[in-house]
């Protein structure tokens, strides 16, 4: 019965949500009923295996905190929360299924980050009153904004630096998306994985990789980006991400220089790449552009729509 009660719940979840697109669809000029509740989600937190019930504009809040520097300029942060409201909504409509029948996870595996406020008072005990009213009137001065393409939600993929260039969805991942094309970024040089360096032994090499003796590694592939997509280790050919996973590197953004002892990884950037660059957000954000003006220059060809909850 329990399961049962979750799954009606669940479904009318997604239904109020299909059903604010629809209309906006329909006419974007319209307002919607002022009766139609702000929507609840249920988050597993994947630590403790627990479920909490939440407003979705307090999750936007939290997932805001625990994504992007909360010292970051507010036109970033409003982006920010654009962009995890859009994501949220997206993963709900799809259906992506997550322990305990919970709508969403903080787990970044699956899902986005989560912070609640106690925990970051925790982390930003100086400036923690401060910051909170920040990342609120981000989430606020955005709320119920979507980021749609085609009248949808879009998978809004963000990640911490791009290092010079986006990367677009089909030379990460093989998928086509419109929206997440490769885009120029000249603004994320504050970050401290703009470029970083990254030393290999000879003995990680040997043992990562299953081999023996030199390790004769060179780049095999590269997308429009310049990022790594292939590398050929010897005789054997390995993914970029499976390198990078293995490795734990910043990126797949390298070039590889030989030592006597190993290599020498010279990467830029932080995260894939696809989609909005956060640090570079908040360099447009710097220049006087606002959060529609920084989400249309990683998103193309999309239109925020506002949801009247």
């Amino acid at each position: 019965m329990k399961s049962k009660i979750i799954f009606i719940r669940k479904l009318a979840l997604v239904i109020l949500l299909l059903l604010l697109l629809t209309v906006l669809a329909v006419n974007l000029n319209k307002p919607l009923p002022e009766t139609i509740p702000q929507p609840m989600v249920k988050l597993y937190l994947h630590q403790s295996g627990q479920i909490i019930e939440l407003e979705i504009e307090e999750y936007v809040a939290g997932v805001v905190a625990a994504e992007m520097p909360a010292s970051f300029e507010l036109e970033a942060l409003k982006a920010q929360a654009v962009c995890a409201r859009t994501y949220a909504c997206k993963k709900i409509l799809d259906g992506k299924p997550y322990p305990l029948n919970a709508d969403l996870s903080d787990d970044i595996s699956s899902c986005q980050a989560y912070v609640s406020w106690d925990k970051f008072q925790e982390l930003h005990p100086a400036k923690y009153q401060e910051l909170k009213e920040k990342i609120q009137s981000a989430v606020e001065d955005t709320r119920g904004e979507l980021i749609t393409y085609q009248n949808s939600p879009i998978d809004a993929l963000y990640h911490s630096t791009c290092g010079g260039h986006t990367e677009s969805a089909v030379a990460a991942w093989g998928s086509n998306i419109p929206y997440l094309q490769s885009v120029k970024c000249n603004y994320c040089r504050e970050s401290a994985y703009y470029e970083s360096t990254q030393v290999i032994s000879l003995g990680s090499l040997q043992e990562k990789l299953t081999v023996n003796g030199n390790a004769d590694i060179e780049i095999s592939q590269k997308s429009d980006s310049g990022r790594v997509r292939q590398l050929r280790v010897n005789e054997q050919v390995i993914s970029a991400g499976s390198f990078r996973q293995l490795f734990n590197l910043p990126s797949t953004n390298w070039e590889l220089s030989r030592q006597e002892q190993g290599i020498i990884v010279n990467s830029r950037g932080y995260g894939h790449g696809v989609g909005l660059c956060q640090y570079g957000a908040n360099g447009l954000a710097q220049q006087g552009k606002d959060y529609q003006q920084i989400l249309s220059h990683y998103y193309k060809n999309i239109r925020i729509k506002k949801l009247n909850y």
